[in-house]
């Protein structure tokens, strides 16, 4: 049997939509550098914040106490630094889903060990964003069809290896970057990271789902795209949705906040606030849309020996009407209105394929399953929990997330909004100017457009 050449095999997997890998891995690589520069500009509004404290005697003379300004202890030694340096890589393992673990021994005192999970949201979303909008951009400017483009199956293919090489990578990085010191003379040791099972596959997800996505996005969409347009279009309306409403009242809590906290003589606190928005900001963010759904309050929970740190034990649910009433009124009023709002942007330049039991179906299930969907990833995002074993002094666990019966309100939500844009925005459409609403599906109309050329 002869031998095929590497240009016949090229072009036999050209045929099946295997092109060439190299632009994938080297956005799934992009796309981890990106957020490590979010780490950095995390660390830097950290410090700045942190500067903005008032210390007290606590940074006076700038020693620590018995502490020898002239020599530096030698308990640390390289492996301390290193894990300085590490720090970055530390952030984006948290951002990937990776818990922070901190494992102390204190020799005869016994251990401690002590597990944090929260992601930094800001480094989370640049990566994301960085390797969908760069593959799409990429799909775009290369083409369906192209020498050595990809379709389908080589976006599914080089995206998941590319995902896969950039967990490897980071895995072994956060690893190799841990925080850790020991003294022998005492017999102690301390040893911080994050690296994990968790960290591994949540990097692989966030790298590979965004690049096959970011491939999919920009490829030609064929014939039958109308039928199940719907489907594509709906995630983007919920975070219009989610945005809309979120961006508005996150401000008028920050405005209303830092305006309480400067007539108490607070003014400080809210310089560090401000300079640390990187590290809190779009975490604050993320909160809000559940809130926003008046039927999903924030589960704080806390147990173990927490009054040992002046809290109390609670299982409790805080609804929107706990925040001042110069928040939450306003956040019922624009909660419902937003509904109206966005089905004006779904209805508005809409077909539905008349007489297609295919095209109707995906009409019709396209937002409740986004809204559903959507609202899991919400849940998944903004759960933080912190648990410490203490040994002698005790355990502790602390849990800060929205409620779980979310996603079935989002559904809900979702349907409702459907509903609107069949039976009630018609009849606004138009009224309603159309710079306010045809930029949603442009892509769309462009479609049909070229289509019908």
């Amino acid at each position: 049997m002869q031998a095929l050449s590497a240009s016949q095999v090229g072009v036999a997997l050209r045929r099946f939509g295997i092109g060439n890998p190299v632009p994938t891995f080297a956005v799934g690589a992009l796309a981890y550098l990106v957020a490590l520069g979010a780490a950095l500009l995390v660390i830097v509004s950290a410090v700045l914040a942190a500067l903005t404290l008032d210390t007290g005697e606590l940074t006076g003379g700038g020693v620590a106490p018995g502490g020898d300004p002239t020599s530096p202890s030698g308990a640390g030694g390289w492996r301390g630094i290193v894990g300085l340096v590490g720090i970055p890589f530390q952030l984006v393992s948290l951002a990937s889903f990776g818990s922070y673990e901190v494992e102390l021994n204190l020799g005869f005192m016994g251990n401690a060990t002590m597990s944090w999970r929260g992601m930094p949201l800001l480094i989370t979303v640049a990566m994301v964003a960085t390797a969908f909008l760069a593959a799409r951009l990429l799909q775009r400017r290369w083409g369906t069809g192209r020498g050595g483009s990809n379709g389908v199956l080589g976006a599914l293919l080089w995206s998941g290896i590319s995902g896969l090489a950039v967990a490897i990578v980071a895995v072994i990085a956060t690893r190799v970057t841990a925080f850790a010191v020991e003294e022998e003379s005492f017999g102690m040791s301390i040893s911080m990271h994050s690296a994990g099972v968790d960290m591994f596959f949540g990097t692989w997800v966030l790298i590979a789902l965004p690049l096959f996505l970011g491939h999919i996005a920009g490829m030609e969409k064929p014939t039958w795209w109308s039928l199940v347009a719907d489907l594509a279009a709906a995630p983007r309306l919920v975070l219009v949705h989610a945005l809309a409403f979120a961006v508005p009242v996150w401000i008028l809590l920050a405005v209303g906040g830092a305006i309480t906290m400067i007539a108490e003589g607070e003014g400080r606190s809210v310089l560090g606030l401000l300079l640390a928005l990187p590290l809190w900001g779009l975490n604050g963010l993320a909160l809000l849309p559940g809130l926003g759904m008046l039927a999903v309050p924030l589960h704080l929970n806390l147990q173990g020996g927490v009054e040992d740190f002046g809290m109390e034990r609670t299982d409790e649910f805080l609804w929107f009407f706990d925040l001042p009433w110069y928040a939450w009124i306003p956040l019922v009023l624009i909660a419902l209105l937003m509904p109206a709002v966005v089905s004006l942007l779904w209805q508005r330049d809409r077909e539905i394929e008349t007489g297609n039991i295919l095209a109707l179906a995906a009409s019709w299930v396209a937002l409740p399953f986004a809204y559903f969907a959507g609202s899991i990833v919400l849940l998944a995002l903004v759960w933080t929990s912190l648990r410490a074993d203490l040994g002698m002094g005790g355990d502790i666990a602390v849990n800060v997330g929205l409620a779980p019966w979310l996603p079935l309100v989002a559904f809900f939500i979702g349907l409702l909004v459907e509903v609107l844009a069949r039976f009630g925005a018609p009849f606004v459409d138009r009224f309603v100017p159309g710079v306010l609403v045809n930029w949603f599906r442009r892509s769309a109309r462009a479609r049909r457009a070229s289509a019908g050329a």
